[in-house]
């Protein structure tokens, strides 16, 4: 079975069988280009609903698209101008968006099995949420915004920033209010659920609303209703997001969802990935060291490399990134991939290796270990060829590193027997035809005449 470390219980946890599974994953700020710290919390989500399919738990996988906020906002009048309107935001969003989907693409996320949620596709289910904390008395109108009352919450419950630890509020007072969607652990001030328009920062951006005029969301509530509407009201079995989502966004989540639905009734698991550190440093662009997909592959180096790289570390622990370790990531999977085309003789099936791979996923997620499983199966010179290939085949629907291109390549000296026997039959030469395909068979591939030509077909016992 299972098991996950979960963020709030800060210890490992077996995720019971059931006939289906939500899982969230806090999307991106559409506002600029996915950095590769951003993939990295991506990949790990992917890695954790790939497991999930692998070992029977039927999940759905829910992302959000964060398309209105500050800084969408930002971007929006910036392209557009002072008179930008709803659309002129949805526009500039598209751009970054469908940018984040084809990244998500290259580094083998399941894209198409994930159902996105745009913000602004919600808004009328974010008023009706926030009308509920006003009338539940924890949240309360004023001249800029709606805004939630973690003194009423703290009264009420007594869990606030309980996904920090459980000492996190000794020590330090409520302050006044906070507007801005990010801010620092010192600030525990209310936070704005739906922000007052202003027609100096938020041009012609605006949702009307009887109770709560006119306005827009803030950034915490979108991912409490998002996963609301998307579950309809039954619990988020695991929500998953990088660390530094924590505080305050998903301590404000906690907040919001259980102030609507009662304590117990929101996230059951929560998962987070660690920072990537670019050459031991935090990734900023005033440091020079700031790199997007586009950065990696303008080096010459796949997508998948990085996806690779990403495997030699657990979701949990910090990872270091280099130019140098993408190299050698990149040699490596290379090697693994070019490895799945070589020839061995024995009779064990692997099944050991099946195991010991099974075992090492269902422990936190123990991807490295993993990826050691699949080096020790092509390692072993008592597991046939054709066993290897099928062994890492099945790995591959967990690692998703591309090992179904070994299928579709062909062995040099296979494929100059081919150009001979091509050469054979041109001749006429049917007898030395035959010998050559015989040869081939040998190695294991199978030769079919067609009237396009000739094909080779690998062949597996799988």
């Amino acid at each position: 079975m299972l098991k996950l470390y979960n963020t709030l219980t800060k210890q490992l946890e077996e995720i019971p069988k059931q006939d289906h599974l939500n899982l969230y994953t806090c999307g991106p700020t559409v506002y600029n280009f996915a950095h590769i710290g951003n993939l990295r919390t991506y990949i790990s989500s992917d890695l954790l609903y790939r497991v999930l399919k692998y070992e029977g738990y039927n999940p759905r996988w829910v992302m959000n698209i964060t398309d209105i906020d500050d800084k969408t906002i930002k971007g929006a009048i910036e392209k557009h101008g002072k008179d930008a309107s709803i659309q002129g935001l949805k526009d500039f969003t598209e751009e970054y968006t469908a940018a984040f989907l084809k990244d998500l693409r290259e580094v083998n996320v399941l894209v198409d099995e994930i159902s996105f949620i745009k913000v602004t596709d919600v808004i009328p289910q974010i008023q009706d949420f926030i009308v509920k904390l006003i009338d539940k008395g924890y949240a309360y109108k004023t001249e800029d915004g709606v805004y939630f009352s973690i003194e009423k919450y703290q009264k009420d419950f007594g869990d606030y920033g309980v996904l920090v630890g459980e000492k996190f509020l000794e020590g330090k007072k409520v302050g006044a209010r906070v507007k801005v969607d990010e801010y620092e652990k010192d600030n525990l001030s209310d936070f704005a659920l739906w922000k007052a328009y202003d027609e100096t920062a938020d041009a012609q951006i605006f949702w009307d609303h009887p109770v709560l005029g006119k306005g827009r969301p803030g950034w915490h509530i979108e991912c409490s209703v998002i996963n609301d509407v998307a579950f309809k009201g039954k619990p988020t079995d695991i929500h998953t997001g990088a660390v530094d989502l924590i505080f305050p966004h998903h301590t404000n989540e906690i907040a919001q969802s259980q102030a609507l639905l009662g304590k117990g009734n929101f996230v059951k698991l929560w998962s987070h990935a660690e920072h990537l550190l670019v050459d031991s440093k935090k990734m900023a662009k005033s440091a020079g060291n700031f790199y997007t997909l586009a950065d990696i592959k303008a080096k010459g180096f796949s997508p998948m490399d990085f996806r690779y790289s990403l495997l030699s570390a657990n979701y949990r622990s910090q990872q270091n990134f280099t130019w140098e370790g993408l190299k050698a990531s990149s040699v490596a999977r290379s090697r693994l991939i070019g490895s799945l085309m070589g020839e061995a003789m024995g009779s064990n099936e692997g099944k050991i290796y099946k195991q010991n791979f099974l075992d090492s996923i269902s422990d936190d997620l123990n991807i490295p270990k993993a990826l050691s499983v699949a080096w020790d199966t092509l390692s072993d010179d008592a597991v046939l060829i054709e066993n290897k290939v099928a062994t890492l085949m099945n790995f591959n629907s967990i690692l998703g590193l591309g090992f179904d291109v070994a299928q579709k390549m062909v062995p040099i000296n296979i494929q100059s027997l081919m150009d001979q026997r091509v050469g054979a039959k041109q001749k006429k030469d049917f007898k030395q035809s035959d010998e050559i395909r015989k040869q081939i068979e040998a190695l294991g591939y199978e030769v079919m005449d067609t009237p396009d030509g000739q094909k080779l077909k690998k062949k597996l016992s799988i």
